[in-house]
């Protein structure tokens, strides 16, 4: 995948020089995909995309082997992102160079697969559980980094391999205290650009938006209610993937990079199915998600999916009223404590993402 500067800053991937590293990235992304989709996704933001004199590119595979082969004892090779390979089951081209080279690597499972509800689902969840364990035959690393207790249980089930593992806490969540951004009480929308999708735009598919005026217009209309009901603005909080030249949201202020910590002092959180509405789960905040008629029939499963788990109940944009609001606005403490110990930091463990996993690099 190409390296953006959320995926950079997530990952903290320069800091590991303050811990006695010399950091070489690989970039493999013209493996897989042409400059000309590689150029779309980066589309909708000038500041989209990492640049650092520390990134090396991986343009072929006689490329990574010539590069793997020079590689000495004392090198460890972070697998951060296999790419679409990952999903090509036996064919593993980037694995056969490494295990033939005997390279030190570590994989990671920092995102849990999400356990199903029903009985009937968990059977399949078991069986791909086992797929992928018939797939990760050659995957030899002697470190997995994997993130809360369903984690620790997802790696042992679909690996077969000796290595350390180390428990560290999500790197989707802001775990420290931070300043505030805005000095007085408002509710977050955590907003999903969409009229640009940076995913979509790699892989050659649809925007999951068909109709961009559509859904701001009802996503607008969503935020009047709010508003007149609690007195609190709405605030959007935007990835930095997309910047927009003109504001969507009727002038309100929108705030780049900055999702974790606007959930952290906010009163409540909207949304749909970012990744960053797992800190409204660390927070305890009341969470909002919500379908729209615009969306794909495939990302408003994904955020019926998302609600489901987290214990919420999603609301059409066009269906809003009081009555709903009141009522699911409450947030369920219970399953967040259930979330938080399963799937973003297992009990025991402390400190930052960075610091766990560079204590983990430096016991190999």
């Amino acid at each position: 995948m190409p390296i953006d500067n959320t995926w950079a800053e997530k990952f903290g991937i320069m800091k590991y020089e303050k811990y006695g590293f010399d950091v070489q990235i690989w970039s493999a992304e013209e493996l897989f995909y042409s400059d000309e989709k590689i150029a779309d996704s980066a589309g909708g933001s000038d500041n989209y995309k990492f640049e650092s004199v520390n990134i090396r590119k991986v343009r072929t595979f006689d490329d990574l082997e010539k590069k793997v082969c020079e590689l000495d004892s004392a090198t460890l090779l972070w697998i951060v992102d296999r790419g679409p390979i990952d999903a090509l089951n036996f064919d593993n081209r980037d694995l056969d160079i490494f295990n033939k080279y005997n390279v030190k690597y570590v994989c990671q499972h920092l995102i849990p697969y999400l356990t199903p509800p029903r009985s009937w689902l968990k059977i399949k969840y078991y069986a791909r559980e086992l797929k992928r364990r018939i797939y990760n035959y050659k995957k030899k690393p002697c470190l997995m980094l994997g993130t809360g207790s369903e984690g620790r249980k997802q790696v042992i089930r679909t690996f077969n391999n000796n290595f350390i593992y180390k428990s560290v806490p999500s790197l989707n969540i802001l775990w420290l205290h931070e300043e505030l951004e805005v000095n007085k009480k408002y509710i977050v929308y955590v907003d999903e650009a969409m009229n640009h999708s940076p995913d979509a735009a790699l892989f050659g598919q649809e925007n999951p938006c068909h109709d961009v005026e559509g859904f701001y217009y009802r996503i607008n209309k969503v935020f009047e209610q709010i508003e007149s009901w609690t007195g609190f603005q709405v605030v959007i909080a935007a990835s930095g993937k997309y910047h927009y030249t003109t504001n969507p949201f009727k002038n309100r202020k929108i705030i780049y990079r900055k999702t974790a910590n606007l959930i952290q002092h906010s009163e409540m959180v909207l949304g749909h199915k970012s990744l960053g509405l797992e800190q409204a789960i660390v927070e305890n905040k009341p969470l909002l998600l919500f379908y729209d008629l615009a969306l794909s029939e495939l990302k408003n499963k994904h955020i019926h999916d998302l609600a489901v788990f987290y214990g919420v109940s999603p609301i059409w944009t066009n269906q809003l009223s009081k009555i709903i609001f009141e009522y699911t606005k409450r947030p369920n403490i219970l399953r967040n404590k259930e979330i938080l110990k399963n799937y973003l930091k297992e009990d025991g463990v402390s400190g930052t993402f960075v610091e766990n996993v560079a204590s983990a690099f430096n016991q190999i």
